[in-house]
């Protein structure tokens, strides 16, 4: 994309249109109904009317500029990879819902160079008091860990600072986002706002070595990203502390003494439980050996009898409860048929296309890309339509496009509590029944958190209390 491609995005791309001012109140009304939980926290870091970079950790594609966008307080302009731009209509497109296209050396070398018109416009956003994201990361990856930074965003941070020297102005702000799946649908979200870092403190020692500015920049951002988000380090054993966070996470939280259950309470406890694993592996890894082997062990035994962590720690559903359930599904099951069959189309099209992409960080954006965007605004207005036209009186097409969002979302619902209760009362059947795979993972489970109690322990300066 020349500079003749986005001459126009370079006066007006920080100023909303008539595209934007259509698809941004209607997208960010459903956008986090994707979500089963969300919480944000550190809002009020944000500075407000003033030139601000946001600096996210890069997990899970389209998502994460979209999470940044709906929880932000003003319109913020996005940096994304160049290839989506490659059709001019999508680049008008993209362009009016303020994102700008990066170049990456696989893009070409020729390409490179049509970098410095983006950064000449992102500095002018930034210099009129505008935010601006863009992901420090460069690429988005598919653990929980924040890997290298690209040096990208502290030359723009740099460049628009450059008319103000050492008096603050440029704010780059960390951000960190933890999500409960990276693909399923109606999980947990938690978006943590850092205190924002003044390039003006490092202006002086950009201007003596610019090297050593940006990476003194770069370290502090790094400092500053890692508290705000799950950083595990460790390679070798990150889908057994994947599973230590789901089975010790309580305990660990009546250990620090949070009494609260909000998504940051158990995020607190997540990284504290973190932190000592890491410094007991550095001393001890026969202790982690021992502990991640028993943890391995569970998951595999708890896919085997196909059921989730919690089936184990209720221990199931006892039989009155699970009779109680089944009637409860069976009286609503009219509910979730008119859910799923006004919201069939829109909700499984999205998730049959997903099939076809290896790249699981997409799956969610295309959910919510063509299913919020298109699908589910088309086939609601279709569905009306004939409704409309079937039944006559406007107050009956009226309620019937009403019901349908909350419809889908108890059928949604209805669907996962019908899959708790047959899991739950299986499990207690075995149980019931002395099954020994079913026993053995009720006892492996308590040796594992026993242990990992022990291991952390043994920290010194636990902080704990």
């Amino acid at each position: 994309m020349a500079r003749s491609d986005v001459r126009g995005a370079q006066q007006t791309i920080h100023r909303r249109n008539l595209i934007y001012h259509t698809l941004y109140p209607y997208t960010k009304l459903f956008f986090f109904h994707y979500y089963s939980t969300v919480e944000v926290t550190g809002k009020e870091n944000i500075p407000r009317n003033q030139p601000v970079i946001f600096a996210p950790n890069h997990q899970n594609a389209l998502m994460d500029a979209l999470i940044v966008l709906f929880s932000a307080p003003d319109d913020v302009v996005f940096l994304a990879r160049a290839d989506i731009f490659r059709k001019r209509f999508l680049a008008f497109f993209l362009n009016s819902l303020k994102i700008l296209p990066v170049f990456r050396q696989r893009d070409g070398t020729a390409e490179l160079g049509k970098n410095q018109d983006i950064f000449d416009i992102t500095v002018e956003v930034l210099r009129r008091n505008h935010y601006i994201c863009i992901m420090p990361e460069g690429n988005h990856g598919d653990q929980r860990k924040l890997r290298n930074l690209v040096k990208g965003i502290f030359r723009i941070a740099f460049k628009a600072q450059e008319p103000h020297g050492n008096k603050p102005f440029v704010k780059l702000l960390p951000v960190g986002l933890d999500f409960g799946h990276y693909v399923k649908q109606h999980q947990t979200l938690l978006v943590n706002y850092g205190k924002p870092i003044e390039i003006s403190e490092y202006w002086e020692q950009f201007q003596e070595n610019p090297a050593r500015g940006i990476n003194a920049v770069k370290d502090k951002l790094i400092e500053e990203m890692k508290p705000l988000m799950i950083h595990i380090e460790t390679d070798e054993y990150y889908e057994e502390v994947m599973g230590l966070r789901k089975l010790f996470n309580p305990r660990m939280r009546e250990l620090m003494g949070i009494g609260g259950d909000r998504l940051s309470d158990r995020f607190r406890a997540d990284k504290e439980m973190i932190d000592r694993f890491h410094r007991v592996l550095e001393k001890n890894e026969g202790q982690v050996r021992e502990v991640t082997g028993k943890v391995k062990r569970y998951f595999e035994g708890v896919k085997k009898l196909g059921i989730r962590d919690w089936v184990v720690r209720d221990r199931g559903y006892t039989f009155v409860r699970t009779l109680w359930r089944y009637l409860s599904l069976i009286a609503t099951f009219p509910v979730f048929l008119y859910g799923l069959i006004n919201n069939a189309v829109p909700y499984f099209l999205p998730v049959r296309l997903t099939r076809n992409i290896k790249d699981l960080q997409f799956h969610s954006s295309v959910k919510v890309g063509l299913g919020i965007l298109i699908l589910f605004p088309l086939f609601y207005l279709l569905q009306t339509l004939v409704v409309g036209i079937v039944t006559g009186p406007w107050w009956i097409w009226a309620v019937y496009l009403v019901s349908l969002l909350p419809a889908g979302k108890a059928a949604l619902f209805w669907y996962f509590r019908w899959k708790k209760t047959v899991n739950g009362g299986r499990f207690r059947k075995l149980l019931r029944r002395r099954d020994p795979a079913a026993w053995e993972l009720v006892e492996l489970r308590k040796e594992i958190i026993s242990d990992t109690e022990v291991m952390i322990g043994n920290v010194e300066d636990p902080g704990i209390g």
